[in-house]
């Protein structure tokens, strides 16, 4: 059967409910600490401990979700409909008042925001890849869904003040979820619309250990090349905030940095789909790590004061960032297709989000613990030294982490091999079939 074919119309409807699920994640992941620390006193060493804990528990569980979303194959609406549902009760629930615990209320309501927000995520991109097996449409669907999504940060990012100003600080939040909530029915009404498969032909039970076994090797390469990638970048998320304040002396401008880097983004992702169209998908993400390290590795140089500097340095990552969101996704959609998984698709996309959720656990567990040897205190005057080992962990390790991600490109995909490995020649030429296509 001809899939149908990926206008304009049915990426804006495919692509739309990623926009309230990105709006949704913003405060759970910037917002919530800052608010439990101010509203409930609770210190960060234990709100610390408990986004470890639920991060370490989201990412495990998303293997499970994946084979879960592969079970539901055909039932992905009413899926999104509970999910949505949940995770905007949970948020209400996350910041209005309760009489009990905010340990408690905090750990019960941000494992099930967190855990909905992946399963949304999750079918998305299981979804995206039933919907066609033209390597370049995939591109195409991938930069629809990521660009919403970059959208919806924005909208989060720029949201909360204006609503101060408009209802208060006490409604903030009821307005908020008023609007996730107006926001995920608009995009799930459009979902509805979508004239996409919603199912596999020949449909069959689908068991967990089949789809574990359904990983290839070629998949486990992917993984391993954009698990070092995102852990380059949840290195500088984890710090951002130290970085702006205590080394440039900006906080005031944290926002406005935020803002810049991902609009970036999001305006870079046409430029790296016509890139990839030309030199394949593995090239342009390898050269994207490389414009990332030329952008970032300024701010290991720079101090108080450098605003402009650094501004510079958020527009030039942030352009490499749109291919990061882009094209691991569309490359795991081409190799899902490559295989005839299909019906795997959930468990191969879920793989996708453990090792982003990985590896900003281990850029937590890592990043802070080397700050706290170098003597680095959050907020107070600190030594020269410990300045650059913030302005080091901030900036130098991600880079050389970036660098070794393109060469691990180069030498597990793109290189041509001679007299070895067939599966990699065969990935190689069809890496450059796709960028002509």
């Amino acid at each position: 059967m001809m899939a149908p074919a990926v206008t304009r119309k049915s990426l804006f409807q495919y692509g739309f409910i990623a926009l309230p699920a990105a709006f949704a994640g913003f405060p759970l992941y910037v917002l919530a600490p800052d608010f439990y620390a101010t509203q409930y006193g609770l210190s960060l060493t234990l709100l610390g401990s408990l986004l470890l804990a639920i991060r370490l528990f989201d990412a495990v569980q998303d293997p499970l979700m994946g084979w879960i979303a592969d079970s539901l194959q055909g039932r992905f609406l009413p899926s999104l409909l509970v999910a949505g549902l949940i995770l905007c009760l949970s948020i209400l629930g996350l910041f209005t008042g309760s009489s009990w615990s905010p340990v408690a209320r905090f750990s019960l309501y941000m494992t099930l925001a967190v855990s909905t927000y992946s399963f949304i995520t999750i079918i998305l991109g299981a979804q995206a890849t039933l919907w066609t097996s033209d390597k370049n449409d995939q591109t195409r669907i991938s930069s629809a869904r990521e660009g919403f999504g970059l959208v919806g940060l924005l909208a989060a990012v720029s949201l909360p003040a204006a609503l101060t100003e408009v209802v208060g600080s006490d409604n903030l939040y009821f307005y908020y979820v008023a609007i996730l909530a107006s926001l995920m029915l608009v995009g799930l009404g459009l979902f509805s619309k979508l004239d996409i498969p919603r199912d596999i032909e020949k449909r069959t039970r689908v068991s967990l250990f089949s789809a574990l076994s359904a990983l290839s090797p070629e998949n486990r390469r992917l993984f391993a090349v954009y698990g070092l990638s995102m852990l380059a970048s949840s290195i500088p998320a984890v710090l951002v905030i130290f970085y702006v304040r205590d080394l440039l002396g900006a906080e005031h401008l944290t926002g406005f940095f935020l803002l810049i880097y991902f609009l970036s983004g999001a305006l870079a992702m046409p430029l790296w789909k016509s890139i990839s169209l030309r030199a394949g998908k593995y090239r342009t993400w390898m050269f994207s790590n490389l414009v990332a390290v030329a952008g970032f590795i300024g701010a290991f140089f720079l101090g108080p004061g450098d605003f402009c500097m650094y501004a510079a340095v958020c527009v030039v990552s942030g352009l490499a960032l749109g291919a990061d969101l882009t094209l691991p996704p569309s490359i795991l959609a081409d190799q899902v297709h490559a295989r005839d998984n299909q019906r795997y698709a959930g468990t191969h996309y879920a793989f996708l989000a453990f090792f982003s959720k990985a590896s900003l656990a281990i850029a937590s567990a890592v990043s802070l613990p080397l700050l706290d040897a170098a003597g680095f205190k959050p907020n107070e005057l600190n030594s020269e030294h410990a300045l650059a080992a913030l302005g080091a962990i901030y900036a130098l390790i991600p880079c050389i982490l970036k660098l070794a991600a393109a060469s691990l490109l180069y030498w597990l995909f793109i290189r041509p091999q001679t007299g070895g490995n067939h599966e990699n020649t065969e990935n190689d030429r069809n890496d450059r079939s796709s960028g002509h296509a």
